[in-house]
């Protein structure tokens, strides 16, 4: 009984710190109405995009150790895809980042990665003076 309570409260430990990792998001641009998470593209660079645009948003992750980040980065692009669906955004430009690891003031740091994203709404209508 004590071994399926300890296995059971590590399951819910492992879970809540998944759960705390926590977006940083950066308003640059006015925010929209939400829209549905699945509706917001997904680029891999800004030169992917279709159409002019503008960013909206700023998302960045906390940086988590290489190892175990690579499992957690497909979670961590959903809440990235999410967080500009909340915005409004009709897109978002999501890259992985990586931190040079090495010795850090005498102490050796293992590597991390984050990741970096932009949420971006597409240019409808512009407007501009006409020149005379």
């Amino acid at each position: 009984m004590a071994l399926k309570t300890a296995v059971i409260s590590a399951a819910l430990l492992g879970l809540c710190a998944c759960a705390s990792t926590k977006l940083d998001i950066i308003q640059v641009g006015p925010w929209f109405p939400a829209r549905d998470w699945r509706e917001v593209e997904v680029f891999a660079s800004r030169e992917a995009t279709r159409a002019p645009w503008g960013g909206i948003g700023i998302i960045h992750s906390p940086r988590l150790g290489a190892r175990d980040g690579a499992a957690k980065t497909d979670g961590l692009k959903l809440r990235a895809r999410k967080a500009a669906a909340d915005m409004g955004a009709d897109g978002v430009i999501i890259t992985l980042d990586s931190v040079e690891s090495g010795p850090q003031m005498g102490v050796y740091q293992e590597p991390e990665v984050y990741i970096s994203a932009l949420a971006i709404k597409y240019v409808t209508a512009a407007s501009s003076p006409t020149a005379k």
